[in-house]
C-alpha cells in the first residue's frame, strides 16, 4: 500500500510502470466532493508510462503474485493473463461499492484507517481468484534461488515446455521473463535501500552473468542506466 497527495506534483503526473508479474490499482479521489478514478494495471511485458488526472489524493495498491481480484461471481480460475498489458480507467457509478468506499475514505482519519477500509471492501465486493497450484510449487522454487528455467524443469520435474506453458496462462509472460523480472525487482529494492553501493554489490549472486549483463537488463527494464536512475533517486 502507498499514497500521495497532490502537493508538488506538476500538471499532467506522469508515472511510469517496469515490466512486472504483478498488478495494481491505484484509488484517485478528491476531499470535497465524489469526484474520482480507478485504476487497474495488469501485468505489464514492457515498459509502461501513465499520465495521472488531477486529484487530490492517490491511494495505491500493489499486489503481490498469488492471484487477483475481480468482479464477484466470476469464474475462480480467472488468472492475471486476462489483464496482462492493459490499463484499466473507470470512474464509479453513484451507488456501487467504489462510490461507497471513496465516502468511508472521505471520513477516514489515516493510511491506516484507509488500508482497513480497502481489505474491507475487497473481501465485500471482489472474488480472489488465486494462481493455480502448480504455478505456486514453481514459484516457491524461484523464490528459494532458482535462477534459470532449466533448473526450474530439474527441481521441479516439469519440462521445459510445460513451465512456459504454464507461466503463459496464468500470467502471460513466459518463465524465463517472470525470473527475470522476479531478479530485477529484487535488485531494485536493494538499490532503493542503498543507492550509495557499488553496482557489483547489487548484482552478487542474482543471476547476472557480468556488469554488461546487468548494464543491458537495467536498460531494457526502466529505460535508462543504474547510474542515471541512482542519480534519480538522490536527487528525490
Amino acid at each position: 500500500f502507498y499514497e500521495a497527495d497532490k502537493s508538488g506534483m506538476p500538471d499532467n503526473f506522469t508515472i511510469s510502470f517496469i515490466p512486472s508479474y504483478t498488478t495494481e490499482w491505484i484509488i484517485c479521489y478528491n476531499d470535497n466532493n465524489d469526484i474520482s478514478e480507478f485504476i487497474c494495471i495488469g501485468c505489464q511485458n514492457i515498459f509502461t508510462t501513465l499520465s495521472l488526472k488531477e486529484f487530490d489524493h492517490y491511494f495505491g495498491i500493489r499486489f503481490d503474485n498469488t492471484g487477483c481480484y475481480f468482479n464477484k461471481g466470476c469464474d475462480i480460475k480467472t488468472y492475471p493473463v486476462n489483464i496482462t498489458d492493459n490499463i484499466f480507467r473507470y470512474e464509479p457509478a453513484p451507488q456501487s461499492y467504489e462510490m461507497q468506499l471513496i465516502k468511508d475514505f472521505h471520513n477516514s482519519s489515516s493510511f491506516k484507517d484507509r488500508i482497513t477500509l480497502f481489505k474491507a471492501f475487497v473481501t465485500d465486493c471482489k472474488t480472489f481468484c488465486p494462481v493455480s497450484e502448480n504455478i505456486e510449487k514453481l514459484n516457491r522454487l524461484i523464490y528459494s534461488g532458482t535462477s534459470t528455467v532449466a533448473e526450474l524443469s530439474a527441481e521441479s520435474e516439469y519440462s521445459v515446455r510445460h513451465i512456459s506453458r504454464l507461466y503463459n496462462e496464468v500470467y502471460g509472460i513466459g518463465a524465463k521473463d517472470f525470473i527475470k523480472m522476479y531478479r530485477f525487482q529484487n535488485v531494485l529494492a536493494a538499490i532503493i535501500a542503498d543507492p550509495e553501493r557499488d553496482n557489483s554489490f547489487f548484482i552478487e549472486g542474482a543471476g547476472y552473468s557480468d556488469q554488461a549483463h546487468f548494464q543491458r537488463e537495467f536498460r531494457t527494464f526502466m529505460g535508462m542506466t543504474p547510474k542515471k536512475y541512482i542519480k534519480l533517486i538522490k536527487n528525490f
